[in-house]
């Protein structure tokens, strides 16, 4: 999606992933974020990957990859099975996301998940004066054309943690690339972000 800055994004995430850490990049696409953290961190990553044709690209690129759907395959890892599991801009996509949260943080010690936030004024605006489901630079789809299945903003994602067995350990000031410690809700985040990144783990 567009909302994914390459540069920014990975830096951010590679910020928060120790050397040599073994991963698994859930909706790992063609597999770049992976390749970045092989040569930049020294990780040991694996990929999951709906898409046969993205399959074929990261192979190409000599990452390990495995077909699968993040709704369905995630319980057949077992307990722990690696340090973190990533999902990038992937959750309001998913048709259950409270399970897939609740998977990646049993499968790995901590997940980093991104997400667009349906919150931010601009898709506020964009609805409230034209009518109509936005399609920008962040929302790049028309409403009949999306993946996207679930509409969900900051807010709606710390509740779905709060009320589950899911702690925020971080925060990202995507506009300010700085990694935060998560304390509570701050209602300017949910109105001027137009995405979330938070680090989770199971409570």
């Amino acid at each position: 999606m567009s909302l994914f800055n390459t540069d920014r994004d990975f830096s951010i995430i590679s910020k928060m992933i120790p050397s040599r850490s073994k991963i698994i990049d859930v909706g790992c696409g063609d597999g770049s974020l992976l390749d970045y953290l092989i040569k930049k961190k020294n990780i040991d990553g694996r990929g999951l990957e709906i898409d046969q044709d993205k399959i074929r690209e990261c192979l190409a690129k000599g990452i390990s990859a495995i077909q699968g759907d993040a709704d369905i395959d995630l319980i057949d890892y077992p307990d722990k099975s690696f340090d973190y599991s990533i999902l990038t801009y992937t959750l309001q996509a998913t048709k259950r996301p409270k399970k897939v949260l609740e998977e990646l943080v049993r499968i790995s010690n901590k997940a980093i998940v991104s997400f667009p936030n349906f919150g931010y004024w601009k898709i506020r605006m964009s609805l409230l004066l034209n009518g109509k489901m936005p399609v920008s630079n962040e929302l790049s789809y028309s409403w009949h054309e999306t993946p996207n299945l679930h509409f969900c903003t900051i807010y709606d994602f710390i509740d779905l943690c709060e009320a589950t067995d899911i702690k925020i350990e971080k925060k990202v000031n995507l506009k300010k690339n700085v990694i935060q410690s998560y304390n509570n809700k701050e209602w300017f985040e949910n109105f001027f972000s137009g995405s979330g990144m938070f680090l989770i783990s199971k409570k």
